[in-house]
């Protein structure tokens, strides 16, 4: 795949590609909300070891597909390496870059300050398989290798919901209750359409993974028990009858 035609949409895998590339990974398919992710496995260029699935296990796995002339990448390297910050031991961020070469990648990195591994995408065979077609895409893996989220474009604010939906998948709460968590873009993300023939922006959306609705608390809870009944207080007196007042005896005047 050429330069020139992911440079027509500012990024991401060519029309055709994604069919050709089915083997491996977790599954071989393309990257969807809910199912395992593909298969994912370089070296990092930035000395921090692999970039895998495997290297990954049991935490939290933020990829993010950019290249060097995608200028909505720019703005979303410095988020990433804040979110990376943030976030802890348990989750991992890594920058994967569709460019056609290699000079250049590390050094881009470094001017956007991210220190998160980057790694190289030798002839889009991953953004192939991860079925990527917008730049920056990012997708959230969770500890499990499956795919939750998916963020295509980036609008300010875009991380701060990916915090969120990290923080989703370490919660004992019902599937259903972390998923209504998702971003929803307010902002139109920046995108570029891989698709598109043209250099015009389109627009980015995140997915959640589809769950079953929790079930209602209420119905499976015991009904209480119903307040002890009053004694009904005796009457004083009865209507038209006597009492007491100073010593002597009173009626009640009608």
């Amino acid at each position: 795949m050429s330069l020139a035609a992911l440079a027509a949409g500012c990024g991401g895998a060519e029309k055709g590609a994604r069919s050709a590339v089915d083997e491996g990974g977790n599954g071989g398919g393309p990257a969807e909300v809910g199912k395992p992710a593909p298969d994912l496995s370089l070296e990092s260029l930035n000395g921090k070891g692999p970039i895998s699935l495997e290297a990954s296990k049991g935490k939290v796995l933020v990829v993010d597909f950019w290249a060097t002339w995608c200028e909505p990448c720019r703005a979303s390297f410095p988020k990433l390496e804040e979110l990376s910050k943030r976030v802890g031991d348990k989750v991992e961020v890594v920058g994967i870059s569709v460019d056609d070469e290699k000079k250049g990648i590390v050094e881009f990195a470094k001017e956007n300050g991210a220190t998160f591994a980057i790694g190289w995408d030798e002839g889009h065979t991953i953004a192939s398989r991860w079925k990527v077609e917008k730049m920056p895409t990012t997708f959230i893996v969770d500890r499990s290798g499956k795919v939750r989220f998916i963020h295509g474009g980036y609008h300010d604010g875009e991380t701060k919901e990916m915090e969120k939906e990290i923080a989703s998948l370490f919660e004992d709460a019902p599937a259903s209750d972390a998923d209504t968590r998702v971003a929803k873009n307010d902002k139109e993300p920046s995108t570029h359409d891989v698709k598109s023939d043209s250099s015009d922006d389109a627009h980015g959306s995140s997915k959640s993974a589809p769950t079953a609705s929790a079930s209602n608390d209420e119905d499976e809870a015991e009904a209480a028990p119903p307040p002890p009944k009053k004694k009904a207080a005796k009457k004083a007196a009865g209507k038209g009858k006597p009492t007491k007042k100073g010593g002597k005896k009173a009626t009640k005047k009608k």
